[in-house]
């Protein structure tokens, strides 16, 4: 008897033993993919794919402390070649989706920082408003003037675009239209922006009148569960028993914000297929560095993602629903 329990828990202790290891293979894997997501992504045009991979950079980090315990500090990304370097860097800051901070996008930036950009984040959870996106470019001023800062005159402060996802989207639309420095932003990005059907429940700063937005706009979502839901128009109130659910970023919304924004600036909305809400930043960096690429640093092939009579955007098979009405730069 004393034999067959040891038996069954030697058999139970390799179970045991064997369940951990493959848990902690899966988890390996896991991260490995989400901290080189790029080489993951599915592209199908030569822009997108251009775009979704590194950059030519190596990239080095810094963090600031803020002084601030709504930000908690600065992350800053940069090409590790700045400090050599007499040239300036244009810049993108990004907004985090709600209850997430810079940690949650540290691959994003490194990607985008390949790039030739300085990329800066901080850890406002709420960044509705856009208060602390202006707090940041406070922030950058005052270190493109601290002589002993590495970033000395090396920021390109008529060069800055900004970024979010989520709660960010409703961010940058108020940062460009209520903030002080709103008229230092030389364009714009949001995926999966929340929906004015949600800012209006929410209220407390979530709301945003993006018809004052001045500059080029890009604007994205998925068709997924969370960011499409269900309802077709902002006048559909959640219903389970009806089967009605408003998505955070619906395509009632996408085509609600392209309509609003002025028809004298450079804006664009796709949607990309089988992408949800949690991963949409992601799924979508392609064709955003193409965008701050054509921009803030006048990358031509960039642009022809947005530009001319085939842009790639409007004809790539992985999304749906796009509309573009862009000049050239």
């Amino acid at each position: 008897m004393k034999k067959v329990i040891k038996i069954i828990l030697f058999i139970v202790l390799a179970v045991i033993i064997l369940a951990v290891g493959g848990c902690s293979v899966l988890l390996g894997i896991m991260n490995h993919k989400n901290e080189n997501y790029w080489k993951y992504t599915e592209t199908s045009g030569t822009i997108e794919a251009k775009y979704t991979a590194l950059g030519e950079h190596e990239v080095s980090t810094k963090e600031y402390d803020a002084n601030d315990a709504t930000i908690g500090k600065y992350a800053v990304w940069y090409p590790s070649d700045l400090g050599n370097s007499d040239n300036k860097y244009p810049v993108v800051i990004f907004a985090n989706g709600t209850g997430s901070t810079s940690d949650t996008y540290k691959a994003f930036f490194k990607h985008l920082s390949s790039w030739g950009f300085i990329v800066v984040g901080n850890d406002d959870k709420n960044t509705r408003t856009g208060a602390s996106l202006n707090s940041t470019i406070d922030f950058l001023m005052q270190e493109n003037e601290n002589k002993d800062s590495i970033f000395y005159h090396k920021i390109d402060l008529d060069n800055i675009g900004i970024g979010g996802h989520s709660q960010g989207g409703p961010a940058v639309f108020n940062m460009v239209t209520n903030q002080e420095h709103g008229d230092m932003i030389k364009t714009l990005y949001a995926a999966s922006a929340t929906s004015s059907y949600h800012t209006a429940i929410y209220g407390d700063g979530w709301e945003y009148d993006i018809s004052k937005v001045n500059i080029p706009t890009l604007l994205t979502a998925g068709t997924g569960t969370w960011d499409a839901g269900s309802a077709t128009s902002k006048d559909q109130v959640n219903d389970d028993k009806k089967g009605i659910a408003q998505g955070i970023c619906p395509l009632w919304s996408l085509q609600e914000n392209f309509d609003l924004l002025p028809d004298t600036i450079q804006k664009v909305i796709a949607r990309r297929k089988n992408v949800d809400h949690g991963d949409s930043y992601l799924q979508f960096d392609g064709y955003m560095t193409a965008w701050f690429m054509y921009w803030l640093q006048n990358d031509t092939e960039a642009g022809k993602a947005f530009l001319g009579e085939t842009p790639e955007l409007l004809n790539n098979s992985l999304y749906l629903n796009q509309k573009i009405n862009i000049e050239e730069n």
